[in-house]
């Protein structure tokens, strides 16, 4: 990790602080990062990872929600007032303004709307569509930027304040974007599962795109899954923190591999039983909705249980 210092800080919102990090006096320079990609931060003992929201001379902006500002549950903000020095990994992720993928549609909670916030603010797009979810009126941080990229884009944002209007329906979000359409999906991992359990009931293919910034998608994944190879007859648990393509290969079940980051296909199997959190750029938009098959190097299983034509 590198050192930082944290150079200045204000309220966004009650719940979210927009801070700018720089270099420590006498260590090296922050690693060049492009808005939209994450960093993570160790301040004290907690690790947590959050968005360049822009790059400032020899660092990083950023915003960070806690909601237990303040209070005895409050483990963050303490940590990271003016002047306190922390760690930062280098910057990492594609989720960016300089992101190519064909967005049409983006669905964000909280602070989810960061990454959202640097692609648009890239200047590609135009006619997006934004569903913004956040509790509270006076959330909702970069509200208002938002709302003037959308002017200047023909953007259309939509908010739904769950402290009024309840939990979204994610079906009927989900079901209202034509197939075919590229939903960029940014926030709270349980909000990220839910939209993509919609996109696999709805008919019709969407491509779905995540940020990554912390679990790649799905929150509520089981710790651990069994796997049942039906050609070779071994059936075994696989530790979801490792790569599944490792567990298979241990087990005694020989997969070709080469690139190990979903990039070349070389490792793709025949999903039999199974949902998969599909983290690969080799795949068609059709064969992820359908999760017939995966790339056991970077993807995962949604349940507990996975049967591979292996």
């Amino acid at each position: 990790m590198n050192t930082a210092t944290v150079h200045a800080a204000r309220a966004l919102t009650p719940t979210v602080t927009q801070y700018w990090i720089t270099a420590s006096p006498g260590s090296p320079p922050l690693p060049a990062a492009v808005p939209g990609q994450h960093v993570t931060l160790r301040v004290g003992p907690r690790v947590k990872t959050f968005t360049v929201l822009a790059l400032q001379d020899e660092g990083y902006e950023l915003a960070v929600r806690n909601r237990h500002r303040g209070d005895r549950r409050d483990h963050l903000s303490p940590g990271l007032h003016v002047g306190a020095a922390i760690a930062v990994t280098a910057p990492d992720g594609r989720f960016t303004a300089e992101s190519e993928a064909p967005f049409t549609h983006f669905l964000a909670g909280g602070v989810g709307i960061n990454p959202v916030l640097a692609v648009l603010a890239g200047g590609r797009l135009r006619d997006w569509r934004l569903v913004y979810v956040d509790r509270g009126e006076a959330e909702f941080p970069f509200l208002e930027e938002i709302r003037q990229l959308a002017k200047e884009q023909d953007g259309t944002v939509v908010t739904v304040d769950t402290a009024t209007l309840g939990r979204p329906d994610w079906d009927a979000i989900v079901g209202d974007i034509p197939a075919g359409s590229t939903i960029g999906v940014c926030g709270p991992t349980g909000m990220v599962a839910e939209v993509r359990s919609a996109v696999h009931r709805t008919s019709g293919a969407r491509q779905l795109i995540t940020d990554g910034a912390t679990t790649g998608g799905v929150a509520d994944m089981p710790a651990s899954v069994e796997v049942e190879c039906l050609r070779t007859g071994i059936t075994f648990e696989a530790a979801q923190h490792q790569p599944l393509l490792d567990a298979l290969n241990r087990n005694g079940v020989a997969v070709p591999s080469s690139c190990r980051q979903g990039i070349c296909g070389t490792c793709e199997i025949e999903v039999r039983t199974g949902q998969i959190d599909h983290r690969d750029e080799v795949l068609t938009d059709q064969e992820k909705a359908e999760s017939s098959y995966m790339l056991p190097c970077v993807s995962k299983s949604i349940g507990a249980r996975l049967v591979l034509n292996v």
